[in-house]
């Protein structure tokens, strides 16, 4: 078919270094090259407030489009408070934003917003769908991991101290690395190493635990996450569209298998393993060294067994030919009674490992012994192929480790600050687009977590990469990206559209308007329970009621499935990866076992049931109505009260009219006045107005 003419996917390249895929055309693509700070384009100040605004508008001129007004005060409120922390505005704050006539009033709401602690709990969500965040290991049993929500934690505290990115980054990759000037610092870098521990886990063999489809998984992760490329595309062969070799993913792949990473448990062996201690070291050394001693007796002896398995049975398999009966039976025998013992000898094992000292740990990485890892032909361990120094992808520099400092740690560190780097190219422009991606509905780079040749090009190159260096000459603050994108005039548009506009761009692709988004589960959840009366808005601070790791057995036909209900935020509700929450299935939650990077929004028949027939529905449309009937008040201000709490505003004449109407109607279907106006709010709470930011 070549010789026929078949077209190739990209022209083949002019020149090529030797041993090199990399062209210069791959060179020359955009996200490979360095980020460079745009000049912000000459604009009206009439018609702008920041220079978001200046970048959107060029593009804007040639099309004749032109923004639309600004939304109202009680819309903004609604959207920014809902954008920021996933709860609803009272109808106080709202009616004291409106009624503010300081013109920072807007600035200072928004960092009033940012100074809440729901700021964290609500952004956090976000990072974790990237990291696939779950509280089980997944697999075939989905061993329950109480030390998960440590990272959690991590996270949630982080962003509302607005720890700087490279900082934050650095520490998942190699907070235990780092140096500490106290316990509780040490403790804390730690637990952000939970990042890589997250890695799901395979098999149920512990002496055979295939590892390498693990770090498959964090590289999957790492790549697509932090970089915007698909790395595990290179783990049989080189990447069939990006310049990313084996030689690349096997560089990287070299240092995380350098890295010892927690067993949380597996069906043939129900106990923790290698989850590093929250205490000083002599002080765990101490009290773990009898029970590491016998570990690695019983370990040892194990392996032994192993072994003399393997040879038995390779004695038998060559003398069941030629043996006579009797001899075939002892045979037999042996060889049953040998793998009698080796069974024996890994319960011993495991029953050992539930008598674990009760040490504070966490689920975390740390240091194992350093080498560099071959190739695996096909992305099989069982044919490796050459060694490869532990290094960085070659389109991004290639740093490799040097020869001192990989012949004593895992690289972990270096590989931190290579992907932090200021002249990294893509670092801070993919977490740039991430969050504009959650404000807005879409990103500047449609594809949010493959920036490689075969995802789509930035609709505002020019925009992205201002961006992007402003986020990093600002310490790389989130809350200082937060606060560009959020007073710029693009982000306070209504969201009504205008047929000319809508004739000439209508994907909104060049932002004349604000994107309705309906509310994601958390947020929906959320508000809904913070509406009953029943929210608690405390943090999680307390580990499930797991049970206790000695009653732990859990199989592949008997996996972990417990359920813990709580009225906290969604945040801290329990999140398995075998067996989804049904809710957060119906209103398209996160996928616990890939990068989310972009949540499905749909509209369901499953969805209107749920609302019809959901308890907390129903419990949420009795509370708002208790606490409206409180005082006596006429059915006009009742209705109002009501609309200013679930969509931040009063109704319009007509609403008003048609509201009481059907109020009308539904008190002549019940004597009890509490229950037409239940009925009325659970209509209200189904409108697309308090399902959508708008």
């Amino acid at each position: 078919w070549i010789a026929q003419g078949a077209k190739t996917a990209k022209p083949e390249p002019l020149t090529l270094a030797p041993g090199s895929i990399i062209t210069e055309e791959d060179r020359a693509y955009w996200a490979f090259q360095p980020v460079k700070r745009p000049v912000v384009p000459a604009a009206d100040p009439a018609q702008v407030r920041t220079p978001v605004d200046a970048f959107l508008l060029e593009k804007m001129r040639p099309a004749g489009l032109a923004f639309a007004p600004e939304a109202d005060r009680p819309a903004l409120i609604r959207r920014i408070t809902l954008d920021l922390t996933g709860l609803l505005p009272t109808p106080e704050e709202v009616a004291a934003f409106v009624a503010d006539s300081s013109p920072l009033a807007y600035e200072n709401l928004v960092e009033r917003l940012l100074g809440s602690p729901a700021y964290g709990e609500r952004w956090a969500r976000h990072w974790l769908d990237w990291v696939r965040y779950a509280d089980t290991a997944g697999d075939n049993s989905d061993y329950p991991i109480p030390q998960a929500r440590l990272y959690r934690d991590y996270v949630i505290q982080s962003l509302n101290d607005d720890l700087p990115y490279d900082r934050f980054l650095t520490e998942q990759l190699a907070g235990d690395l780092l140096p500490a000037a106290s316990q509780e610092e040490k403790n804390r870098q730690t637990i952000a190493t939970g990042y890589i521990a997250l890695s799901r886990r395979f098999g149920s063999l512990i002496e055979r635990y295939p590892w390498h489809v693990t770090i498959e998984d964090t590289l999957d992760n790492l790549g697509r996450t932090v970089m915007g490329l698909t790395l595990s595309c290179a783990r049989c062969h080189d990447h069939k569209f990006d310049p990313v070799t084996m030689r690349d993913y096997y560089g990287l792949y070299g240092i995380f298998a350098s890295t010892r990473y927690p067993q949380p448990g597996l069906e043939l062996f129900k106990a923790q393993h290698h989850f590093p201690p929250l205490i000083p070291e002599k002080e765990a050394a101490a009290k773990l060294a009898p029970f590491e001693k016998e570990t690695r007796r019983l370990e040892a002896d194990l392996t032994q067994r192993l072994a003399a398995d393997e040879a038995k049975a390779i004695e038998f398999a060559r003398l069941e030919k030629t043996a006579s009966l009797d001899e075939q039976r002892r045979l037999k025998g042996e060889l049953d009674r040998q793998l009698r013992r080796t069974r024996d000898a890994g319960e011993d094992l495991a029953k050992h490992l539930k008598k674990l000292p009760l040490i504070p740990a966490a689920y975390a990485v740390s240091e194992a012994a350093p080498s560099n890892a071959r190739l695996q032909m096909r992305g099989e361990p069982e044919r490796p192929g050459a060694e490869v120094p532990r290094k960085f992808p070659d389109i991004l520099g290639g740093h490799a480790l040097p020869a001192d400092i990989a012949a004593k740690t895992s690289g972990r560190l270096q590989l931190a600050q290579w992907i932090t780097d200021p002249k990294n190219p893509l670092t801070a422009r993919v977490i740039v687009n991430r969050v504009w991606q959650r404000h807005f509905g879409k990103g500047l780079v449609p594809t949010t977590s493959d920036f490689g040749l075969r995802g789509e090009p930035p609709t505002h190159p020019d925009l992205l990469d201002w961006l992007a260096t402003d986020f990093i000459r600002h310490g790389w603050s989130l809350k200082h990206l937060h606060r560009r994108i959020l007073t710029s005039r693009t982000w306070r548009m209504a969201s009504t559209d205008s047929a000319d506009n809508l004739a000439s761009d209508p994907g909104n692709t060049l932002y004349w308007k604000f994107n309705r988004q309906r509310l994601d589960a958390e947020s929906l959840r959320d508000t809904l329970l913070l509406l009953s009366g029943k929210l608690d808005l405390t943090p999680q601070d307390k580990p499930f009621p797991f049970p206790a790791m000695k009653d732990w057995g859990y199989t592949q036909h008997h996996p972990f499935k417990d359920d813990y209900p709580s009225n906290k935020r969604s945040i801290y509700l329990m999140t398995k990866r075998l067996t989804a929450a049904p809710y957060m299935q119906t209103f398209d939650g996160p996928d616990p076992n890939a990068c989310t990077a972009t949540r499905d929004s749909s509209v369901t028949a499953l969805q209107a049931l749920h609302f019809l027939n959901d308890e907390t529905v129903h419990t949420t449309a009795e509370g708002i109505v208790k606490d409206l009937l409180k005082t006596p008040r006429y059915n006009e201000d009742y209705l109002t009260r009501l609309h200013r709490q679930l969509f931040a505003r009063a109704p319009s004449t007509e609403e008003q009219t048609l509201l009481l109407t059907h109020l009308k109607t539904l008190k002549k279907q019940t004597p009890d006045p509490a229950k037409a106006w239940t009925s009325l709010t659970r209509s209200l709470l189904r409108t697309n107005e308090f399902l959508y930011l708008d």
